[in-house]
């Protein structure tokens, strides 16, 4: 294969752009829509393993094809072609202005600015993909390519979801038995095969490490040592080895290294927040905000009341849209599918067990400290008052 061939009578390849196990990775020109895209080709041998990488190809396509996000690569074609008297399958990606961060940390460790960056573009496109029910799986520096390297606001998209997980039988393509993954970066329960949407996390804490120490926490050096590592050694502390990390950050990473995947953050929405946090504190333009407190009201039996009770209290935050509220035009059309022209949509809610002593009384109000709104940019969380209704 060189410069010059078309494939499929439509993609004119151009320069080689990289290379791996998989293929090859080509510049192309697509006359049709009159665009420069990136082609990954894979040439097939006929082994079984050919025909894995090609199902891995399609799966791509499905899944990256049908994600919208800024953070994620644009997947816009999928197909097969004789070249040559032998089968060749490829995948049409938007051409990416930009390298892979395993590029990027060639030349050192990043600061701590453009680091932070790229975490909140992965963990952004990861939000996307879990709120899809989808498991990227493979969360490295070779799938995220870093947009600009230059400056510190440096962002980058997630390739490569040819082993994405889901819930789709059909789109499970992995054999019994074989791990999926690169050991550097897999979770301690990946390796047992009972991983989830907690384990991107856990890689992204690998990558985040990488990114500021200039090394994934675990070295190994085979499979089996990285495995015990994973599952049994704590990770070095990161200030330990780049004393300029910022308290909050070293914390995060340790959060998102947690061996039991209760301890890492639940969601990629909430590693997503708490980089967001951290940037804005020591990179924004504001200062520590303290959270809204919160009023709620909560209805007790008599003898709840009487006895006291532990009771599940569930708090919302929520965004607010001005555009949208009070404007007929997006209530009645339902312009806005967040908040549906209300200007007000809910974007995380939180469940507190209460403990209400005994004898409490109708109408009264209690304080609960540091359970109302999260703060911002590193603020402390408001107050939770509760109001106390007893049933006739």
């Amino acid at each position: 294969m060189q410069a010059g061939t078309v494939l499929d009578g439509r993609y004119e390849l151009g320069e080689r752009i990289g290379a791996g196990g998989f293929g090859q990775v080509w510049e192309a020109y697509d006359p049709k829509v009159d665009r420069w895209v990136a082609v990954k080709v894979l040439t097939s041998d006929g082994s079984p393993d050919s025909s894995q990488q090609v199902a891995r190809f399609a799966r791509e396509a499905a899944v990256a094809g049908g994600l919208s996000h800024p953070s994620i690569v644009t997947v816009h074609d999928f197909g097969s072609t004789v070249l040559d008297g032998r089968q060749v399958a490829y995948l049409v990606m938007e051409l990416i202005d930009g390298e892979p961060l395993t590029t990027t940390l060639q030349h050192g460790p990043l600061g701590r600015a453009a680091a932070l960056n790229i975490a909140y573009s992965v963990a952004d496109a990861l939000a996307a993909a879990h709120d899809a029910g989808l498991v990227h799986r493979d969360i490295k520096p070779a799938n995220i390519m870093v947009l600009d390297t230059e400056s510190a606001a440096a962002s980058a998209k997630v390739v490569d979801f040819g082993i994405t997980k889901s819930a789709d039988p059909e789109h499970h393509i992995t054999a019994t038995g074989i791990l999926i993954g690169t050991p550097a970066y897999m979770a301690p329960e990946a390796f047992n095969g009972a991983l989830d949407h907690r384990s991107d996390l856990y890689a992204l804490g690998c990558v985040l490490h990488e990114a500021l120490a200039g090394a994934p926490p675990f070295a190994g050096g085979n499979f089996w040592n990285l495995a015990h590592q994973h599952a049994t050694q704590p990770p070095p502390a990161l200030r330990t080895l780049r004393p300029d990390v910022y308290p909050e950050l070293d914390d995060l990473v340790a959060r998102l290294l947690a061996k039991n995947p209760d301890d890492r953050p639940q969601d990629a929405h909430q590693a997503r927040t708490a980089i967001n946090e951290i940037g804005d504190r020591y990179y924004g333009r504001h200062a520590p905000r303290r959270g809204k407190d919160y009023p709620t009201d909560v209805t007790l039996s008599r003898e709840e009341a009487r006895n006291g009770a532990t009771v599940p209290l569930r708090v919302s935050s929520h965004t607010t849209y001005p555009d949208c509220a009070g404007n007929p035009k997006y209530q009645d059309q339902g312009w806005c599918s967040m908040c549906r022209g209300s200007g007000r949509a809910p974007t995380r809610v939180r469940e507190h067990q209460v403990r209400f002593p005994a004898g409490v009384r109708e109408g009264q109000r209690l304080r609960l400290r540091g359970l109302g709104n999260p703060g911002t940019n590193g603020g402390e969380n408001g107050d939770l008052y509760v109001t106390v209704h007893i049933e006739p």
